[in-house]
């Protein structure tokens, strides 16, 4: 099988691709072996099975890789430099290969040194230039704040070097709360510690800065930090102090599977009492788990519009008999169903014979609906249930309905979350990837922007190729995707279909 060779040639990579893709249609079982293809292997499985064999869990980031090493010497750096400190979650990956491979691709710089765990670099210089932790560079960083927004801090070979940097700056008086600017949003200045909790979600980094002096007040770390996979750094924050009320850290933790951190921020003053985070936790999609927390930690499903009924409502609306349940424990029940709310609830529980009797006995029942009924087909294709948006499209939902935030259809809101299996039932169904959202925009710039903007912070899919490929396979031309901006791996999908 195919390794890269020292200087690795992106033509030969892609006529190996051609020549694998070949031998597979050909019958070949070795090639057909590589592929793990379906039948009708397509190049980009010949493209991907290279990728794998080199390292690479993409195409697209093989691609990247070659390209950047095939490029001068400066243009290496800079590229390995966006790789380590950039939004990309994964780029540590191709940051950690590219010193692997050139162990001398940082040598000589102290602003890369620190951020590739180069201590003795860094030590070096700070002998040679006693005001380097006060210095100023890209996206006006600090050392310090260089270190903080590695991601090699997530590669072992990396993490020590990344700590022993961060106690060399703090020993020669770097400022634990100066601030950066984050390209993406270069009017709000960012802290350092921000870098650690909630960037690169790094406990051992935020414990660090917290205890030479990093203030947790300030204004983004705990907020950021619920975001993390666990809830070590909101745990060092909240240990440091970090107070919950005024950050709306509840609510966020609530926009995520994060029930350690829920369990944390209540055991240190969260107020679950805060109107609205029952219902923010139903309509996020949260479990019961969640849900009991908040009850315990003294939520009232009686205290929101409407009282304990109208979350009740919605739950019922929502297909949660889970809810129902527990909310029927604590004697709050919804209004009785009428035709409108039963259907909407038979469909919701993915109900389809209930459904379909209030429908042939009131054969105008999709016209009844209100408009918030209607609009629970996005909002149960952004939660990711494919069983009631089936149900609702078996019945003749409205494909087109719109959200009132920002316009979006059922298929805006799966693109948004890179959903690629509810992309596809929904075009099969008919979506229209034409219809404008709220902001001027049709399906392909919804792709474009949550595939690119780095933001999409809910433990989303994330399968921006994936959508893509069900676009092209239900007769989005390519040329429709001229002109805007995606990312590696739909622009290769693009280039090789």
């Amino acid at each position: 099988m195919p390794a890269l060779t020292p200087s690795p040639d992106l033509g030969q990579l892609r006529r190996q691709a051609k020549e694998l893709l070949r031998a597979a249609r050909a019958g070949d079982p070795a090639a057909l072996a590589r592929l793990e293809a379906p039948d009708a292997p397509r190049l980009h499985h010949a493209q991907r099975a290279l990728a794998r064999e080199a390292g690479f869990r993409s195409w697209p980031e093989l691609v990247q890789y070659v390209e950047a090493r095939q490029s001068a010497a400066a243009e290496r750096r800079a590229r390995w430099f966006g790789w380590a400190i950039g939004n990309d979650r994964t780029g540590h990956r191709l940051a950690a290969r590219a010193l692997a491979d050139e162990p001398d691709l940082a040598a000589g710089d102290p602003w890369l040194a620190c951020v590739a765990g180069d201590a003795a670099t860094v030590a070096a210089h700070l002998a040679r230039d006693p005001d380097f932790p006060a210095a100023r560079g890209r996206d006006e960083m600090t050392p310090l704040a260089a270190v903080a927004r590695s991601r090699l801090i997530h590669e072992p070979a990396h993490t020590p070097g990344l700590r022993r940097i961060a106690n060399l700056l703090l020993a020669a008086g770097a400022d634990p709360n100066a601030r950066w600017r984050d390209p993406d949003w270069p009017d709000e200045p960012l802290p350092i510690l921000h870098a650690a909790a909630g960037l690169t979600h790094a406990p051992g980094m935020t414990a660090l800065l917290l205890a030479h002096g990093a203030d947790p007040n300030d204004g983004e770390s705990l907020y950021h930090s619920t975001e993390a996979e666990t809830a070590d750094c909101t745990a060092a924050l909240l240990a440091a102090g970090a107070r919950v009320a005024g950050t709306n850290a509840l609510a966020h933790c609530l926009d995520r599977d994060n029930l350690a951190g829920l369990q944390l921020l209540l055991s240190r003053g969260a107020d679950a009492v805060e109107p609205g985070l029952l219902g923010h936790a139903l309509d996020r999609g949260r479990s019961l788990a969640h849900l009991r927390l908040l009850l315990a930690a003294g939520a009232d499903p009686r205290a929101l519009p409407g009282g304990g009924a109208a979350l009740a409502e919605r739950a019922r609306a929502l297909g949660r008999t889970d809810v129902l349940a527990l909310l029927a424990e604590l004697g709050i029940v919804p209004p009785p169903a009428d035709d409108m709310t039963g259907f909407v609830a038979a469909c919701a529980r993915a109900d389809e014979a209930a459904a379909g009797a209030i429908r042939a006995r009131v054969p105008d029942i999709l016209a009844r609906l209100t408009d918030e009924q209607l609009r629970l087909l996005p909002d149960l294709a952004a939660l990711g249930n494919p069983a009631p948006v089936r149900a609702m499209i078996a019945q003749g939902w409205p494909l087109e309905t719109p959200t009132p935030e920002w316009g979006a259809t059922a298929l805006n809101t799966a693109l948004f979350k890179g959903d690629a299996a509810m992309v596809a039932l929904l075009l099969d169904a008919g979506a229209d990837w034409r219809r404008l959202h709220g902001f001027g925009g049709n399906a392909l710039g919804t792709l474009a922007f949550a595939s690119t903007a780095g933001i999409i912070g809910d433990p989303a899919a994330r399968d921006w190729a994936g959508c893509a490929a069900a676009l092209l396979a239900h007769g989005v031309p390519p040329g429709a995707f001229a002109g805007l901006r995606y990312p590696p791996e739909v622009e290769a999908l693009l280039a090789t279909d």
